[in-house]
């Protein structure tokens, strides 16, 4: 008994025909469009849930052969399971799915059999797929297995869900001829596991390469997974050949990795690594890694006319670096511990780095904290230890100029604080907002140590010492020169009282705000200097204990705001507002210069009598407050000028500033014995055309200058209208020919495709660009004058112009510049060109740097899957003939 139905849409029509066949219990199923519910159906033969199917074109059900055949796009439904294909049969008997795709006209196959079997997608022109066992057989088919795409003639499945394929390509790329593939006669996938192939090599664009292996081993976890890494290969000048950052990835559970890789050099060394990022949800996360290295003793190495002590391998070296990054997550009430560590052997990055940053950079910073406060207490408290070690240059015995390594370390710097609060709180008092409640005290609490391995001969302390007695010594960090190291380290304690009195309102439009301060510096040092007679040098004795030094002042400051608006009424503009913020304060501290306070101590600078005062704690840690007498009267003056403009013609306006900001600021001490008035600091901001943004910066001197030397009399008494003397000026400003395409960079967020793993980090092979934007340009003008006091005439010390944007040349290649011109050396300066082209699964970028010491290039071809990440191809080079990265 055939049935046929056409065009069928609903069930109805469906279980007609199961009805009318007479199905036998055993072969019974559900045909409907809408899955049912099935919680309290029970189990029939062999289908284990509801199979949903349907046909465009139509269904014929062969009752007797119990075969059901579906034309013209196809569709199954089986659990996980999900089919479409130009023809369908079902095969009840054997519980065989049989699809296939159909020839058009052209006699090219459309409508090719899709399978969907949860996360897995086959492709192919015929597939059979057996729904008791699992098990299916597919010709010519076309697999995902997460980013990557397995093409092969033939593809079996056997019931654990394994995959066996035969002449076989593994691919990342989506086409349906993709740009690469790696070729192998036998393939077998495990999903969410690996690809496993036998002898394969690399195909790009149908060209076979020579490079192959016996056997290939993918990883395509569903979640991160072990393997080895494959190391990149490269020449060095130092090292010559070597394979580098090869070894092995472990996975070890979802809040931690390990990266364990080596280098080996060609020229007699090694390196070795180890990397381990980490992550807890809520709390924290951060990674860490060390690193040893062993270059082997070799004088044949020339790197050209270098004679730093950096490159010299007449010795083996030895190097060691430390890197720690712990990042805590914020939450309210809860203590916040966090690293920042970069530590490690003097010229362990100038001969290991790859990146020029870190080769470049004299000075490393470390830091470890822990800090807790309450959002329901005034209290807050912070431990830090810090580290810092920069190369600077020192002459050794044989009067050499050596580098060395200055290292200090402040161990630790604990700070303790209490906010700001009202006295009456203290008793209790409910806040109502009057003014005796603004008066408010808090405390401030640092104690600290330093400790360094630059032992001072005091040059750095101001005394008049000679170049051989005052000359400072860095001393190797080891066991027999730690006393000496800690008897230099400096400890403070300093304690700080701020105090605001609140503010008052006068005559509705004013606001005079008094303030008070006080301070405290505890030390365990105090020095005390005597002259040497017949040398103009100083002996000094130090006392140790406990000793102190404190400073206090106040002062009270008024101001007010002045509005200006000039009423318009045209057809653009409505009006224009002048804001104006005048500020005028008065401070007054005492001189702690005198001798009643014991902070300072007058000594005798040369045989002529000429005297000079030196602190008595010079050169140690804490606050010593300055000498001489504070009475000064400061004042500022802010203006602000906007317009207001109408954007349409429903009276819609808005604000354009004209003058972002045109202050000018100084100060009058009235205690002074010279020189009473300060300079004047001026500094403008505006946007001409609301595109070009401009800032002038700018000091001018009240004083007069004879022979180039200031004296104190004021330039107007030489008439005129001469007030003040121009003395610097720097101008910058800047436009940006394409805002909308950099609004649309910025809000676009575009990351490069990473090729990491959800716990490990690193840096992407190659800049991702955004091929959308048309192109971007940027403009900067950079110039600083100086008065030359002796000519009288301000100087142009620099002025360069930069230039950087980008630009899209196709839907494929795009360029992006970077330069500037050094106007007064009539040079250019840094200049980058980068060219990125998008090889759809790949990507090509190119990164030159054509001139200046730094003049380099690096041409870089890398997949843009993070399953494929080692397959790239790289070659760079540099001025000094090492590559480069």
């Amino acid at each position: 008994m055939i049935a046929f139905l056409s065009g069928t849409e609903g069930s109805a029509q469906v279980r007609n025909v199961r009805k009318d066949a007479r199905l036998s219990r055993q072969d019974s199923i559900v045909v409907t469009t809408t899955p049912p519910d099935t919680a309290n159906a029970k189990r029939r033969g062999d289908i284990e849930t509801t199979i949903n199917y349907k046909a465009k074109d139509s269904m014929r059900y062969d009752a007797i052969n119990q075969v059901m055949h579906l034309y013209g796009d196809a569709h199954i439904d089986y659990g996980e399971i999900a089919l479409d294909a130009a023809y369908i049969q079902i095969d009840w008997k054997t519980n065989i799915l049989t699809a296939e795709g159909q020839l058009d006209t052209a006699g090219v196959l459309q409508d090719k059999p899709l399978f969907k079997n949860g996360a897995e997608t086959y492709q192919a022109e015929r597939m059979t797929y057996n729904y008791k066992t699992k098990k299916g057989r597919v010709i010519g088919a076309v697999t995902t297995q997460g980013e990557g795409y397995i093409h092969a003639e033939t593809i079996k499945r056997d019931s654990l869900g394994s995959i066996y394929g035969r002449h076989a390509r593994y691919t990342t790329c989506d086409l349906e001829h993709p740009h690469f593939y790696i070729k192998a006669t036998k393939m077998k996938v495990i999903p969410g596991d690996r690809v496993v192939a036998g002898p394969f090599h690399l195909v790009f664009a149908d060209v076979p390469t020579p490079i192959g292996l016996p056997f290939g081993f993918f990883p395509s976890p569903r979640k991160r997974g072990s393997g080895f890494i494959i190391p990149t290969f490269g020449e060095s000048a130092q090292q010559g050949f070597y394979l580098r950052e090869g070894g092995f990835y472990w996975a070890m559970n979802d809040y931690m990795d390990m990266r364990i890789t080596g280098d080996i050099f060609s020229l007699g060394g090694y390196g070795l690594r180890l990397q381990s990022t980490y992550t807890k949800r809520y709390k924290f996360n951060g990674n860490f890694s060390i690193s040893h290295t062993f270059i082997k003793a070799n004088d044949d190495i020339d790197l050209g006319r270098t004679t730093s002590p950096v490159y010299n391998y007449s010795s083996d070296s030895r190097d060691i670096w430390i890197s720690w990054s712990h990042q805590p997550i914020t939450r309210p009430g809860k203590g916040q511990f966090s690293a920042s560590v970069n530590a490690g052997s003097q010229f362990y990055n100038q001969r290991n780095s790859t990146s020029a940053q870190n080769a470049l950079s004299p000075a490393f910073n470390s830091t470890v904290s822990y800090r807790k406060s309450s959002p329901n207490s005034p209290i807050n408290y912070a431990v830090t230890i810090s580290q810092s070690q920069t190369t600077r240059n020192q002459y050794n015995a044989e009067g050499e100029l050596v580098p060395v390594q200055q290292m200090s370390f402040t161990l630790p710097d604990f700070s303790f604080g209490v906010a700001s609060q009202s006295p009456l709180e203290w008793f209790g008092t409910t806040l109502t907002g009057r003014w005796i409640e603004g008066i408010r005290i808090g405390y401030n609490l640092n104690a600290r140590q330093y400790v360094s391995n630059n032992i001072s001969g005091g040059s750095s302390l101001g005394y008049p010492f000679s170049n051989a007695r005052g000359r400072d010594t860095v001393v190797a960090i080891n066991g027999s020169n730690l006393s000496q190291i800690f008897r230099n380290a400096r400890l403070s304690i300093n304690h700080d009282v701020p105090i605001t009195l609140g503010t008052i309102s006068l005559f509705k439009f004013f606001k005079l705000t008094p303030g008070v301060s006080y301070s405290e510096s505890w030390f365990t040092k105090k020095y005390t200097y005597r002259s040497i007679p017949g040398s103009n040098m100083l002996a000094v004795d130090t006392t140790t204990g406990l000793h102190r030094a404190y400073q206090y002042q106040g002062g009270i400051s008024l101001t007010t705001n002045l509005y200006g608006i000039a009423q318009i009424k045209g057809k653009k503009i409505e009006a224009i507002r002048h804001t104006l913020t005048p500020n005028i304060s008065y401070s007054f501290r005492p001189d702690f210069g005198r001798p009643e306070y014991g902070f300072y101590q007058r000594v005798q600078r040369d045989s002529l009598g000429n005297t000079q005062l030196l602190s008595r704690f010079q050169g140690l840690e804490g606050n010593v407050p300055g000498p001489g007498l504070t009475s000064a009267i400061s004042f500022s003056v802010s203006n602000n000028v906007e317009m207001k403009v109408k954007t349409d013609s429903a009276g819609v306006f808005k604000k354009v500033s004209l003058i972002d900001a045109f202050n000018f600021s100084g100060s009058y001490n009235m205690a002074a014995d010279s020189f009473r008035l300060s300079n004047i600091n001026v500094n403008l901001a505006t946007k001409l055309f609301n595109n070009v943004g401009v800032t002038l910066t700018g000091t001018f001197d009240p004083y007069q200058y004879i022979n180039g030397v200031r004296r104190d009399i004021y330039l107007f008494e030489q008439g005129g209208f001469k007030l003040a003397k121009l003395m610097n000026l720097t101008f910058n400003t800047g436009f940006e020919f394409n805002q909308q395409a950099r609004k649309q960079q910025a809000e676009s967020g575009a990351a490069a495709p990473t090729n990491l793993p959800s716990l490990q980090r690193a840096q992407t092979a190659a800049d991702y660009v955004d091929f959308n934007i048309p192109w971007t340009l940027s403009v900067d003008l950079t110039s600083n004058f100086t008065r030359d006091v002796l000519r009288d005439k301000l100087m142009n010390n620099a002025t360069s112009a930069g230039i950087n944007g980008s630009v899209t040349l196709t839907d494929k290649w795009a360029v992006n510049y970077t330069t500037s011109y050094d106007f007064k050396n009539k040079m250019l300066s840094y200049t980058n060109i980068g060219i990125t082209r998008d090889l759809h699964c790949w990507q090509m970028s190119i990164d030159w740097v054509p001139f200046g010491v730094l003049q380099r290039y690096s041409i870089n071809i890398n997949a843009k899957s993070s399953l494929l990440r080692d397959l790239r191809i790289r070659r760079s080079n540099s001025a000094t003939g090492r590559p480069f990265g």
